[in-house]
């Protein structure tokens, strides 16, 4: 991602936007407001790039207890020799194949008989996850080449396994059955060992980071629930997940109503059963996403300029009442719409065409969206440029009247020229490449500068102030 910080589509929780909260409890007979409407996205990593809120190994962050000379005084480990080296390769690859046709061919036996024997713990969690994968539906799983990972097993692990385990770093890749058209990829770090002369998975997330991402598959039970624009993969009841589903259902016409057919129309929405897991999934710090209500991310996509997962924070969204939870998957699935993981357009224009679109027939007056920006313009006036990207930091002080801001701008857009002029924008901003290539946008599309635009939207948003 290049000029885009990880963190999208914020809101603080709590105490934020009071008036937002009562307009809501009553739109939604009781429910909570807005606020806690947070969303987040992170992008698949390359080598090079490591937003803050993904910490992940695959981007060279090493787990704990990773280097020969650990602080614990553990002894070091040598290498295997290049023979010996080349034959676990093979081994592995081979058992990995099996435990890969297995899935394809929906054998049960047949992977299980891949695992340890010696490893019951491992077994039972080895089963849950076939058995998510079948859930899911899973078609095309492939295995790629493992590449040894001399330091991923610890003292205490070498030990409990024997002299003859190993581990490798490996990707796995699958599409699903039905529904999203996307390739998944996970990152393992799996465990290997020889026992009677043949070859077990004994591992498959060793000595990893708490940060590094971690699928929802691979943590905790799953059921699935398919919606007619939907799929939705989560932890818990059954009638949740349902009622996710339709709430997504009801988010993907409002999209395509503004933004048009050229889109999956379809979204892919993760559910775990805590914050905890949720922060897992992502790869986020732990305790770090309290204000998150929703977190749309290419992590565990192949590639990140595709479609991307909703991830949801149940801790949050359950708790913003059934207009803010669909005000929150619109826009959301607006950022899986337009793939707005990958963008170096500006902040304020990718997060206030989301709320844009996810604000858009509400109901919600403009005096109520955007409270606390109107409030700041009535008692100093407007701002002198539109809001940049630090102050989408979620740290930042004023993040509220930041995104609040970016909301009037997009309004400006389409009522000064139209909603279609919006898209427009939208578009060719994201294709821009450069500061040059945003200027002429604003030539060529809305046929003003930059200047003349901000002052054009200084003045609305001073209009639109003494409404309220």
């Amino acid at each position: 991602m290049i000029g885009d910080p990880p963190q999208r589509v914020r809101r603080h929780a709590a105490a934020r936007r009071r008036a937002v909260v009562r307009t809501l409890a009553v739109l939604a007979c009781g429910g909570l407001a807005l606020s806690g409407t947070v969303a987040l996205t992170v992008p698949a990593l390359g080598p090079a790039q490591v937003p803050s809120a993904a910490n992940m190994r695959s981007a060279g962050v090493a787990g704990p207890d990773r280097s020969a000379g650990a602080a614990d005084g553990a002894p070091m480990i040598s290498g295997p020799t290049a023979d010996l080296a080349a034959e676990r390769v093979t081994l592995a690859g081979k058992v990995l194949g099996r435990q890969a046709a297995a899935v394809r061919a929906g054998d049960r036996a047949g992977y299980l008989a891949t695992i340890d024997p010696a490893s019951p713990g491992f077994a039972a969690v080895a089963a849950r996850t076939y058995d998510n994968l079948a859930r899911m539906q899973v078609v095309q799983v492939r295995f790629g080449t493992p590449s040894l990972d001399d330091g991923a097993l610890t003292a205490d692990r070498r030990n409990a396994l024997g002299p003859t385990a190993w581990a490798a770093d490996v990707e796995m890749t699958f599409r699903l059955r039905q529904g999203d058209t996307q390739l998944w990829k996970t990152s393992l770090r799996m465990a290997f060992v020889q026992r009677g002369g043949r070859t077990y998975v004994a591992g498959d997330r060793e000595n990893q980071a708490a940060t590094d991402p971690m699928p929802l598959w691979l943590i905790d039970k799953v059921d699935v629930v398919r919606g007619k624009h939907s799929l939705v993969i989560g932890v818990g009841s059954r009638t949740r997940l349902e009622r996710y589903a339709l709430t997504t259902d009801r988010s993907v016409p409002r999209v395509t109503s503004v933004w048009g057919r050229n889109w999956d129309q379809y979204v892919v929405v993760l559910v775990p059963a805590t914050q905890g897991q949720m922060e897992r999934l992502i790869g986020a710090d732990s305790d770090s996403q309290a204000a998150v209500a929703a977190v749309t991310t290419s992590v565990g996509r192949s590639d990140p300029n595709l479609a991307s997962h909703i991830v949801i924070n149940p801790r949050t969204f359950d708790q913003i009442g059934s207009l803010g939870r669909l005000v929150v998957l619109t826009h959301e699935a607006t950022h899986v719409a337009a793939n707005a993981t990958m963008s170096s357009m500006p902040v304020w224009l990718s997060e206030g065409f989301a709320d844009y679109v996810g604000f858009r027939g509400s109901g919600l007056a403009s005096s109520v969206i955007a409270e606390e920006f109107l409030q700041q313009v009535r008692q100093g006036g407007a701002p002198d440029t539109l809001p940049g990207g630090p102050q989408f930091d979620p740290q930042a002080k004023a993040l509220d009247e930041a995104y609040e801001s970016a909301w009037t701008a997009c309004s400006y857009v389409a009522a000064q020229w139209s909603q279609a002029k919006l898209v427009e924008f939208y578009v060719a901003m994201d294709r821009a490449a450069s500061a040059a290539d945003q200027a002429d946008v604003y030539r060529r599309v809305l046929r003003t500068t930059e200047q003349d635009f901000v002052q054009g939207w200084r003045e609305y948003v001073e209009a639109r102030s003494k409404d309220g």
